[in-house]
């Protein structure tokens, strides 16, 4: 698992491909390693909202969803 800062989260304007049918709204996280590099990831909201994920917070990435750390 691959730990990061969460910089910034960004309601998406569409719904994520990768989520079953009826799940409708996501966000573009983009989070921070040790090493400066940033990337975004696509999460549910509602994931993020139920984890307590906010920006600033540290989380892991296993390639497929984010978990608070």
């Amino acid at each position: 698992m691959e730990r990061y800062r969460v910089v910034r989260i960004e309601e998406q304007m569409y719904g994520c491909e990768e989520l079953p049918e009826g799940a409708e709204v996501c966000c573009d996280v983009t989070v921070e390693a040790a090493d400066g590099i940033r990337k975004t990831l696509s999460c549910p909201d509602a994931e993020l909202t139920r984890q307590g994920i906010d920006e600033g917070d540290t989380v892991l990435w296993d390639g497929t969803a984010l978990r608070k750390a």
